[in-house]
C-alpha cells in the first residue's frame, strides 16, 4: 500500500479528507479455485441443458456434450453441435428457399419459416440453455461461490 498525498476541505461543522490511497492486490492464491469453479459451472451447465435438449437418437445431445466436454473450464459451453445444433436451438423448421421442403438441395442455404419444430422429447425446449439457466442459475451461482470460496460450504 502506498500513500500519496492526501487534502483536507473542511467545512462547518465537518471536513473531509481527500487521499489518494492506491493498494497492489494479488489473486494468484485463489487462481486454482477460481479455475475449478469455472470447470465445474460449464459441466453442470452442459449437464442441466441435456433435460431441455431433443432425444431423437442421442447423437446430436453425445456431439454436444463431446464438443462441451473439449473447451470445459474455459467459460463456453457448446449448447448445440454443428450441423443441426442452430437448427434444434432455434426451434423453428428450416426450408430450401426454392423447393419449400426440409430436405435441401445440395449446396442449397436454408431459411428459416415460422413455423416451430416439434421434438420428440417432450421436455425439449428452443433456447435449452436459457430453459436451464431460468430452472437452475441459482443454483450455479451457489456451487460456483462455493467452489470458488466466496458461499457457504
Amino acid at each position: 500500500v502506498r500513500d500519496m498525498a492526501s487534502r483536507t476541505f473542511h467545512f462547518p461543522g465537518f471536513s473531509i479528507v481527500s487521499g489518494d490511497i492506491k493498494a497492489d492486490v494479488s489473486l494468484n492464491r485463489f487462481e486454482k479455485q477460481f479455475q475449478e469453479a469455472q470447470f465445474w459451472l460449464d459441466g453442470q451447465v452442459m449437464n442441466d441443458m441435456v433435460p431441455y435438449m431433443p432425444h431423437r437418437d442421442g447423437i446430436f445431445v453425445n456431439l454436444t456434450r463431446m464438443r462441451s466436454a473439449a473447451l470445459q473450464g474455459t467459460g463456453k459451453v457448446v449448447a448445440g453441435a454443428p450441423p443441426q445444433g442452430r437448427f434444434l436451438y432455434e426451434g423453428k423448421v428450416m426450408v430450401d428457399p426454392v423447393t419449400g421442403s426440409p430436405w435441401a438441395r445440395k449446396g442449397a442455404k436454408k431459411i428459416v419459416t415460422n413455423r416451430p419444430l416439434t421434438y420428440s422429447n417432450p421436455k425439449a425446449t428452443p433456447h435449452w440453455f436459457d430453459t436451464a439457466k431460468d430452472a437452475h442459475g441459482k443454483a450455479w451461482v451457489k456451487g460456483v461461490k462455493r467452489i470458488a470460496g466466496g458461499g457457504k460450504k
